[in-house]
């Protein structure tokens, strides 16, 4: 008998059988049920289900004469989510590669920059090629609590960057947090699970990413280690595998690269989820070649944001930084090639979906924002005058204006995203994951539940073109705050229409006074919905 009949049987069978039973929606059901409250809805290991909301079963009923139908349906269940998972081409793998630091006009091709980047030229050649993506914050960790959650970063209490002496950092473990990451969500569908490279999402063991998901982890927690000691800006060892400290010699573009090419190699035999998240470009600014130099040293220090010895911005002078910036976006070009090429390799890349983009815009010039408020009126000159590029828009890292925030990205899938695509929709980092729940049939967290997902899937618009729902958007930094619906953003209560005007040049919040306390009301209100009175 083949698996269908025994499907239908079996059917057939349950709805003949009494039901005493109240039904639970289809997150509990395909989720064996959610825990007590503080849990953060994540089901326990004994009443877990590997199958998607429309093969979901009850747990054994505690009703005589139904126990044993139960435990039928059971098997029949795990045998119908082993069938689906090994029909891998509507279960693709997904790649999700993650710059630091890189801006809207760093990359060379289409996005006008001087670095050479073919690799991500040709991504974007056979993909979908975004021009209005957004990082969810203007700093490193808002964004990528955002990516992995498909929350806004403040219903988490992140709004800046962290950097801290020790391990002591509770980041996204904190009290008050229960997020369910999307490692978590595909792991439970069969995936394996990995991220190589920087978490930056608290430096705690109890906020590892092997406690949120993650079956491997080889890389950093911290925010900025040196590229080859590994060491953090106070002279701490940060370079992990899994749990365990394991230094590992090399350039740590190279080093992430290599990590990741080894675990598409060893699953590519089942569905998997790659986190690949390049430090590159954040500073220490350094090259390959710079083994040699000035390196950090366990113990000592490197906390300086000026020019000289012990800089955390690395050896090199203000002069130099152009040209290093420049090697290291190539350096990093280099590294999504060799993992393209190791997907079309293994015959990988008509299931694999590969998502690239950046944590927020490049720094233009360096001024050190632990002790410059970016939004301040007047800024003193930097230190570092020439950085990165975030080409035609204002601003920059730290910053709510355009250049802080709206990013590169690429959406990569042979066979399945048209080649050769442009979309001009509003699209932003929290949107990934919901994107993947879409594509991989997978139940999305109640709406009303305390995992609610506030991005949107891009599935119809990367497969098919179709423009999204409007929506208004939202970012929040501690000094900061700015909203987008459709051109209009109000920024720092600056009123810009950003299809005439994408340099957020001339401020038109006299002109409409109904958009602007439209815009003023939404931010209200949006604010008192993600507010954490818990957190200080």
């Amino acid at each position: 008998m083949n698996m269908k009949s025994i499907r239908t049987r079996l059917v057939l069978v349950w709805r003949r059988a009494p039901h005493r039973r109240k039904r639970r929606d289809p997150l509990q059901l395909a989720y064996g049920g959610y825990r007590r409250a503080g849990s953060g809805g994540i089901p326990s290991g004994s009443g877990r289900c590997t199958v998607n909301k429309s093969m979901a079963m009850h747990r054994a009923p505690a009703y005589p004469g139904v126990a044993w139908l139960s435990r039928v349906m059971a098997v029949a269940a795990g045998l119908w989510g082993v069938e689906t998972l090994a029909n891998t081409p509507t279960r693709p793998n997904v790649v999700l590669i993650l710059a630091d630091d890189l801006g809207y006009g760093d990359l060379g091709g289409a996005w006008g920059g001087r670095a050479a980047t073919p690799h991500l030229d040709r991504l974007a050649r056979e993909g979908l090629r975004f021009s209005d993506f957004h990082a969810n914050g203007a700093m490193c960790t808002p964004t990528r609590a955002s990516l992995l959650t498909g929350r806004y970063p403040q219903r988490m209490g992140f709004e800046r960057a962290h950097a801290t002496r020790g391990r002591d950092e509770l980041g996204i473990a904190r009290p008050g947090n229960h997020e369910i990451t999307i490692a978590t969500h595909v792991g439970r569908a069969g995936y394996a699970t990995g991220i190589f490279g920087k978490w930056h999402l608290g430096k705690h063991p109890s906020a590892n990413p092997v406690r949120f998901g993650f079956d491997e982890f080889r890389g950093l927690t911290d925010g900025e280690g040196d590229y080859f000691s590994k060491l953090d800006r106070f002279g701490g060892e940060d370079w992990l595998h899994n749990e365990q400290f394991k230094h590992q010699p090399g350039y740590a573009t190279t080093v992430t690269t290599d990590n990741a090419l080894d675990f598409i190699e060893r699953h590519k035999e089942r569905p998997f989820f790659l986190y690949v998240a390049y430090q590159a470009v954040h500073f220490p600014w350094q090259v390959p070649d710079d083994s040699n130099r000035e390196t950090r040293r366990e113990g000592e220090e490197f906390t300086s944001g000026k020019p000289g010895p012990r800089s955390k911005l690395g050896p090199h002078t203000p002069a130099e930084i152009p040209s290093v910036m420049q090697r290291m976006i190539e350096e990093l070009d280099h590294g999504v090639g060799r993992i393209i090429a190791g997907l079309r390799g293994l015959g990988l890349e008509s299931r694999t979906l590969v998502f690239f983009t950046s944590d927020n815009g490049a720094y233009v010039h360096y001024l050190d924002p632990d002790l410059v408020d970016p939004a301040g009126p007047e800024l003193p000159p930097p230190d570092w005058p020439r950085v990165g590029s975030n080409g035609p828009l204002r601003g920059q890292k730290t910053q709510l204006y355009e250049g802080g925030h709206r990013v590169p990205a690429i959406a990569w899938w042979p066979g399945r995203i048209p080649a050769g695509r442009l979309t001009a929709e509003t699209t932003m980092t929290m949107d990934i994951l919901p994107t993947v729940l879409e594509l991989l049939d997978l139940p999305f967290p109640a709406s009303n539940g305390p995992n609610r997902i506030d991005g949107v899937s891009l599935q119809s618009l990367l497969l098919r073109g179709e423009p999204l729902p409007s929506r208004t958007l939202f970012w929040r930094a501690p000094t900061q705050k700015a909203v987008r619906e459709g051109p209009w953003k109000l920024v720092n209560d600056q009123l810009y229409h950003l299809a005439d005007d994408i340099g957020e040049s001339r401020n038109v919040a006299a002109a409409h006074p109904v958009v602007l306390t439209r815009l003023r009301e939404k931010l209200a209100r949006w604010e008192k919905e993600v507010s954490r009175p818990d957190l200080p």
